[in-house]
């Protein structure tokens, strides 16, 4: 793979998606470890998390640990991506009532370019709650927050007025989405079903 493509991908369009990166059977060995693991807590959206799951899986320490992501992430940034730390966080996203989400709207991790990759392990459609993206990308300075406090968090009115610029990364099993998340996006609210996946925190 093409690592100077996938990052100008990255700077054109915020994200790129690799296809069926992680075959079915290091997916399942991530499954057996998230059904041992009982500590866990909610994140904004009411979905379930544990921050630092490499702890508790061989297989998503490797995922934390691919030396591709981290070439990428470092020549996104333009300095080594986990120059200070990196963590990766299992996310557990069931639908209940109607309004569970990941990360609770339309946000930004940083105002700052930071490097995440998000591992699909369950197939999911535009009902499973996809990661979504504006596209082009805007950053928080292209659009007004919430308040000053809440200056990384913005109103759903986004959605009117880039209507047009949505994208939803649906995907499957193995599938990993390689994204800047100083950009705008959110995991949308999941429809039906379940929604697992990993997402590796880089920081610069």
């Amino acid at each position: 793979m093409n690592q100077e493509l996938i990052i100008n991908q990255i700077k054109e369009k915020g994200y790129y998606i690799l296809k069926n990166y992680y075959n079915i059977e290091f997916i399942n060995k991530i499954i057996d470890d998230i059904n041992k693991v009982n500590s866990s807590h909610r994140g904004e959206g009411n979905d379930i998390r544990i921050p630092n799951f490499e702890k508790f899986s061989v297989n998503a320490n490797i995922f934390l640990k691919e030396d591709f992501f981290i070439k990428i992430g470092t020549g996104l940034l333009n300095g080594e991506c986990d120059r200070i730390k990196k963590r990766c966080q299992l996310g557990i996203l069931k639908y209940k009532n109607g309004n569970e989400c990941s990360g609770g709207g339309w946000h930004v991790d940083n105002h700052n370019p930071q490097f995440k990759a998000l591992l699909y392990l369950s197939n999911v459609t535009i009902n499973n709650g996809p990661f979504a993206i504006i596209s082009p990308p805007i950053t928080s300075k292209d659009y007004t927050p919430i308040s000053s406090e809440k200056n990384t968090r913005f109103s759903d009115k986004i959605e009117i007025d880039y209507k047009n610029s949505i994208h939803y990364l649906t995907g499957n099993i193995g599938d990993v989405i390689l994204v800047n998340t100083q950009n705008i996006h959110r995991g949308t609210v999941i429809k039906q079903g379940i929604r697992l996946s990993l997402t590796n925190y880089y920081y610069d």
